[in-house]
């Protein structure tokens, strides 16, 4: 079985959708399309372990079928390898102890939860989310932001070279972002706006359909690429052909819109 295959066999099983999917892990529904549908044999290392975490198993399982083998602690180690010295009396009699002693532990544990109201569990979980929501730094990293902004209209002057940095959270959606700048205008609405904060990786591929920066005569552009042309989403904005300019690059692919506290 391939990795593709048990892919779709954790999706399966856990009722997770191709939508669902792309959204936990960040990867892009078409780039997991080509996946599934085994048209990309062998997804990058990134692309695998965002996925895996995404379905909540192992790299190792979707890899390769099978599931890592525990890692022991020295102590266990050192239990383990007296163990297996012991003759038959000896086996039996740890095992004896070990039974016993695994039953009244789960029945303490048991016993204690019984004991607990509901309503304690629902305000750990509430304090819990309070306490993750309330210390983000572990969890951030910092990345450039280009204060000018790139045109989602008819195209702005993009200074790269006027750089500050931005926090952003660590997140398999968001981990492949090398930059970020801001929307100006309103020819990528009604799925970006004014003012909206782009995540850009310069490394990834931009193929047509993806969203991208583009530098077009010097001039800075958030498109929709064509092929041939730099496509908005607002139906009031006709396409620009590529031939209209001189000079063309790609400065990255767009990976979504940085989520701000409001």
């Amino acid at each position: 079985m391939r990795f593709s295959e048990r892919v779709k066999q954790v999706k399966k099983e856990k009722g997770i959708t191709n939508e669902a999917l792309s959204e936990a892990s960040g990867i892009p529904l078409g780039t997991l399309g080509k996946l599934l549908s085994g048209f990309t044999e062998e997804p990058k290392l990134s692309t695998a372990v965002a996925i895996a975490e995404a379905l909540g198993c192992s790299l190792e399982y979707l890899a390769t079928g099978k599931e890592a083998a525990p890692v022991l602690s020295a102590g266990e180690a050192a239990m383990l390898e007296r163990y297996r010295a012991l003759d038959a009396h000896g086996t039996r009699v740890c095992d004896y102890i070990l039974n016993e002693e695994y039953m009244r532990a789960t029945e303490q544990a048991r016993n204690v939860v019984a004991d607990v109201p509901a309503a304690f569990f629902r305000e750990g979980i509430r304090r819990a989310a309070a306490d993750k929501s309330a210390n983000p730094a572990a969890r951030t990293r910092r990345i450039p932001f280009f204060a000018d902004r790139v045109s989602a209209g008819l195209g702005v002057h993009l200074e790269t070279n006027d750089a500050s940095a931005i926090s952003i959270v660590d997140s398999p959606k968001t981990r492949g972002a090398d930059f970020a700048l801001r929307v100006s205008g309103d020819s990528m609405e009604p799925r970006y706006h004014d003012g909206d904060i782009l995540l850009v990786s310069s490394h990834a591929e931009v193929a047509p359909g993806d969203l991208g920066i583009f530098i077009c005569d010097g001039e800075g552009y958030f498109k929709k690429f064509g092929g041939d042309s730099l496509i908005s989403l607002n139906p009031r904005y006709a396409p620009i052909p590529l031939s209209a300019f001189e000079a063309f690059s790609c400065r990255g692919k767009v990976l979504g819109v940085l989520k701000q506290k409001s």
